[in-house]
């Protein structure tokens, strides 16, 4: 049974010249997390060197808290930061000593998965409070990136030795199922992700390639060409993609069907990239203005997202978020309306999303913008 918690809020308005996107990148040989905006400009270091104990960076993940979770390849927890400010706030993980922890995700059961390279190299499991709830996996071969099909089953990437790398298929409880994609093409994966058809794409560390496979884990050809070592991945809303490279200590950007575009940042201290993401900024110049009432529901039996506005608006932009800050799904809403509704995608997993509605009232000019967040529970 799916359950959505309705809320009401009040209308936020954005300035056009703020940048409403901040891009986080991983500086493993640096132990920083180091932010850009949306055009690559450089921010500074959101985390400094070593803050807090951090050790070669690792991952990057948003907790639905605000705060912001990184690991690092040299240190035993997982770290916390103030989402703001980057500050160290403690150890995040508790009751299990992670050796070697690198990729995280939080899973449809809203629980953040490990991979770790040392100790007994399984997958564990902790709450959204630190908590550790249990070991997912036995012993994986070097596991990095990892997600959930539409069914819930899980995919993981073994880097293995870089020649032997595979990615391995397990069910919602933590079956093995066995290999799904093996190394006979691929090589050393790292990242990887699925598109709306099912396709998996991943990176090939070692080949310096995005493989396409499908959603059977039989190979379509090459994707993205000519990097390094590509590892992290991240989308902005327009789709392009952003790809760390360790051997040009780079982030490469290409848009949608995997053309190059350009660099999208260089320099500045950057070592080793292994982690991109990408998250709405949270001070993107929102102020308060009139207060118009909203609430949002979710009709189970359609699918369908109503959000309900006690005045009269035009011009409508419907985005939901993942809470990494992917954009995964949008629609355009002509003419004026009081109701706006989005049939959502199939297949969305159990979380926390952000549903951002970009609109103007009747009689003004300048674009405005209501924002909540959406829980979803099977």
């Amino acid at each position: 049974m799916r359950v959505l918690l309705i809320v009401s809020s009040v209308l936020l308005t954005f300035s056009i010249c703020a940048q409403n996107y901040e891009v986080f990148v991983s500086g493993r040989t640096t132990s920083t997390v180091k932010k850009y905006d949306e055009f690559g400009n450089y921010l500074g270091d959101f985390v400094s060197a070593g803050s807090g104990g951090l050790a070669q960076t690792e991952d990057i993940l948003f907790h639905p808290n605000g705060s912001v979770l990184v690991t690092g390849y040299n240190s035993n927890a997982i770290k916390e930061y103030d989402g703001i400010s980057g500050n160290f706030l403690g150890n995040f993980s508790m009751g299990y000593t992670l050796t070697g922890p690198s990729k995280m995700t939080i899973g449809p059961d809203s629980l953040i998965y490990v991979t770790q390279w040392g100790g007994d190299y399984s997958i564990v499991r902790f709450d959204l409070n630190g908590n550790y709830v249990d070991q997912f996996t036995g012993a994986l071969n070097n596991a990095l990136m990892h997600l959930w099909d539409a069914d819930t089953n899980f995919y993981v990437a073994e880097f293995g030795n870089g020649g032997d790398g595979v990615v391995h298929k397990f069910d919602k409880n933590g079956a093995d199922l066995g290999i799904f994609i093996n190394s006979s093409i691929l090589q050393g994966p790292t990242g990887m992700w699925r598109d709306e058809t099912g396709d998996f794409f991943v990176e090939d560390w070692t080949t310096g390639e995005v493989q396409r496979f499908d959603s059977l884990g039989i190979y379509e050809g090459v994707f993205i060409s000519g990097m390094s070592q590509p590892e992290g991945v991240a989308f902005l809303p327009n789709g392009d993609i952003l790809i760390g490279d360790w051997g040009t200590d780079l982030v490469h950007r290409f848009d949608s069907l995997g053309n190059p575009l350009s660099t999208f940042t260089v320099g500045n201290g950057l070592g080793d990239p292994n982690s991109v993401k990408v998250r709405m900024n949270p001070e993107a110049g929102l102020m308060l203005v009139d207060e118009l009432n909203f609430s949002m529901g979710y009709d189970q039996k359609n699918g369908t997202l109503n959000i309900f506005i006690d005045q009269v608006i035009k011009d409508c932009r419907l985005h939901i978020y993942s809470n990494d800050g992917r954009l995964i799904q949008h629609t355009a809403i002509d003419g004026t309306k009081e109701k706006v509704s989005l049939q959502l995608e199939s297949g969305l997993a159990s979380g926390t999303y952000l549903v951002k509605l970009n609109f103007r009232q009747t009689g003004q000019t300048n674009v405005s913008s209501w924002s909540e967040k959406l829980y979803i529970c099977h």
